[in-house]
């Protein structure tokens, strides 16, 4: 027997997909990845960060536990009917996605899809394919960082099958399901409903987050105080109820944009997620309507440094990230900007490469004493930011993440400008 003839076929060629090929290199299955062009190197560009996700693909591409291929029309044909095959949707063209369903007619191949799309088209796509074997997991797990240990140890696996108790048939699933801490497993409409909720849900709950601590600036009340309090109820928990400039990333935003779309395509009114959208969009202006306040106006040719420009901490990725929004407006006012990134680099000089008010620098605090505030939209650093390095220049500090600790804010000697802490 050939050795492909019992590979996995993996098509795609983002973090996700790329873990999932190290996940099954290191369960000793052969592994065969399709991916666009140059979809793969520009991944593990953007995730240099990830040392284990970089050092493991490397590993396993060199002795060959996994095949890195590229992809075209006659391949995905190819695919289509292979014994067992993981798509990610994400990263197959709508015209190629056509073609794998035109040729999938093995009844015994198991498929497992996943990425997103609108609700109901990962269902309406598994009623397409010939064969009864198809498998939904959405990665609500994935956490930034750690990719490819959150498939050791799941919070919540939710996993949609065309076919009623067919899971137990797919050995990848059956060791996902073993190890996750909770399992859900229905049919793939619902478990597609059950993603959107649960991510439209933490979307929510940050924006609730973020208006309130605006009222808490207005009534003298640290946000951050609020946040444990409601963290310690039950019924609430303490995730995602950092207040900020907002939330970032692919998921989110592409979540509530498709939620929001099926909810007029169905004719249904939702006030809530109109809110969530907007107040998002508004919140990540909000620190610059604060420097714009404390320099009543008067922000011309200033010069800031500002450190990070991940959507979240330890994440390589800007996508939506504050700090687009927020270098804009800094330049709009020519503000010579100087950033300190650690993970976000690459994409910064790609997408900024040419712009003459940005420089991007190599440690922290170097350029503060030529700048006229400090700017927080992330940090990444294996320490927390230095109180006492800080105190040798009194900058203003505008922390669009709230950053700083109470007792870092108290032992500052400068001016303090937080997310809902009028301290």
């Amino acid at each position: 027997m050939n050795k492909t003839d019992d590979a996995i076929y993996v098509v795609g060629g983002n973090h996700e997909a790329m873990n999932a090929c190290i996940l099954l290199a290191s369960l000793d299955k052969q592994v065969m990845c399709f991916a666009y062009d140059d979809d793969i190197n520009q991944t593990l560009a953007h995730y240099k960060f990830d040392k284990q996700m970089t050092a493991l693909w490397e590993m396993y591409v060199q002795t060959g536990s996994i095949c890195a291929m590229p992809m075209d029309n006659d391949v995905i044909k190819d695919i289509a009917n292979k014994q067992r095959v993981w798509l990610f949707v994400d990263e197959v063209s709508d015209h190629d996605l056509t073609i794998f369903v035109k040729k999938q007619d093995n009844l015994h191949s198991q498929i497992i899809v996943s990425g997103t799309k609108a609700m109901g088209e990962i269902n309406k796509l598994a009623k397409q394919l010939k064969t009864a074997w198809v498998y939904y997991l959405p990665f609500i797990f994935m956490k930034d960082g750690a990719n490819f240990s959150a498939f050791f140890g799941a919070d919540l696996l939710i996993i949609g099958e065309k076919t009623a108790d067919s899971v137990q048939a797919c050995k990848i699933l059956l060791f996902l399901q073993k190890n996750a801490k909770t399992c859900e497993v229905a049919d793939i409409k619902t478990i597609e409903f059950a993603r959107t909720s649960i991510m439209a849900m933490l979307a929510t709950r940050l924006s609730f987050m973020n208006e309130m601590a605006r009222l808490a600036d207005n009534q003298h009340i640290n946000i951050c105080d609020i946040e444990r309090i409601m963290g310690k109820d039950s019924r609430i928990g303490g995730a995602y109820l950092s207040a900020g400039w907002g939330f970032g990333g692919k998921a989110l935003p592409t979540e509530i944009e498709l939620l929001s779309k099926t909810f007029a395509q169905n004719q249904v009114n939702t006030q809530l997620l109109s809110a969530v959208r907007a107040i998002n969009s508004d919140q990540k202006e909000l620190i610059f309507r604060k420097f714009w306040r404390y320099f009543n106006g008067f922000i011309e040719h200033k010069t800031v440094v500002i450190w990070g420009a991940g959507y979240r901490i330890g994440t390589s990725r800007t996508t939506n990230s504050a700090i687009h929004e927020l270098l804009n407006l800094l330049w709009s006012y020519q503000i010579s900007t100087f950033v300190y990134v650690n993970n976000t680099a690459f994409e910064l000089s790609k997408r900024y490469g040419d712009e003459p008010l940005l420089t991007l620098i190599d440690e922290p605090y170097t350029h503060l004493t030529q700048a006229d505030g400090l700017f927080i939209v992330n940090w990444s650093g294996l320490l927390p930011p230095d109180i006492h390095e800080l105190n040798k220049v009194n900058l203003p500090i505008f922390d669009a993440k709230n950053i700083l600790t109470d007792s870092q804010v108290a032992q500052y000697k400068g001016d303090y400008i937080g997310i809902g802490r009028q301290l």
